[in-house]
């Protein structure tokens, strides 16, 4: 690879394929690509991952409308210019890159097969300025109504009603953080001694004890209605005997 760009050479070594346009996956990731080159070339490309580049525009991936998945995470984009012609497009990553505002992502809106987005990705420690906004999430939802997946999370279907209390739980946490300041509060003490945790004799004596005082009740109440049975019956014969 010459300065950062994707050349043929690249495409057709890293892809094991002669013919540019027979290429339908491909993995570029770590490379140090600042320059997108001829990708363009690669008409029947359905899945890219180009993660943890140098890439900043976009503009050369117009025209790939074929592809169904493609990875940008971990770049500089700014601007998603390029992006609105690929009209296949069902999975897009963006998390890690220095996406500022909600209307830079307004361009998506007319992928409508895009399903899952993401531009935060926590288990990497991947996120976007965007993601700091307090109304993003919510934003994100009013603008991309159809979106199945967002950061991870499972809007629409079955699952999303745990996700969404989950967030609730986590939005009214923050809320009472920011409202109440927690520096006054002692420091917790411990509720339970060291031991409590510990093996003990002692429970399974104390289960032991407490099984055998109900059987003991269990014996003495079997006891007791064989005593009324047979008191019962006794009577009963007195009194056919007169």
């Amino acid at each position: 690879m010459e300065d950062g760009i994707i050349t043929k050479v690249l495409l057709k070594t890293r892809s094991g394929e002669f013919d540019l346009e027979s290429i339908h996956s491909l993995s570029l990731r770590e490379l140090g690509i600042s320059d997108l080159g001829c990708i363009s070339e690669c008409a029947s490309l359905e899945r890219l991952n180009l993660a943890r580049n140098d890439i900043s525009k976009l503009t050369k991936l117009a025209g790939l409308n074929n592809l169904t998945q493609l990875n940008l995470s971990a770049n500089r984009i700014v601007s998603l210019e390029g992006l609105q012609s690929l009209e296949s497009l069902q999975h897009l990553n963006l998390a890690g890159n220095l996406i500022g505002s909600i209307d830079s992502l307004r361009c998506l809106t007319g992928l409508d097969k895009l399903k899952t987005l993401r531009l935060c990705d926590r288990t990497h420690d991947l996120s976007n300025p965007v993601c700091m906004n307090k109304s993003y999430r919510t934003d994100m939802i009013s603008m991309f109504p159809n979106l199945e997946w967002l950061d991870g999370e499972k809007l629409i279907g079955r699952g999303s009603e745990v996700f969404q209390l989950c967030q609730k739980i986590e939005e009214a946490l923050e809320a009472r953080q920011e409202s109440e300041s927690l520096s006054h509060l002692p420091k917790p003490s411990k509720w339970v001694p060291d031991e409590y945790w510990e093996p003990s004799n002692k429970f399974e004596e104390s289960i032991l004890s407490d099984a055998s005082e109900e059987l003991e009740a269990l014996l003495m109440s079997c006891k007791y209605s064989v005593k009324k049975s047979e008191d019962t019956l006794n009577s009963l014969k007195e009194s056919s005997k007169s």
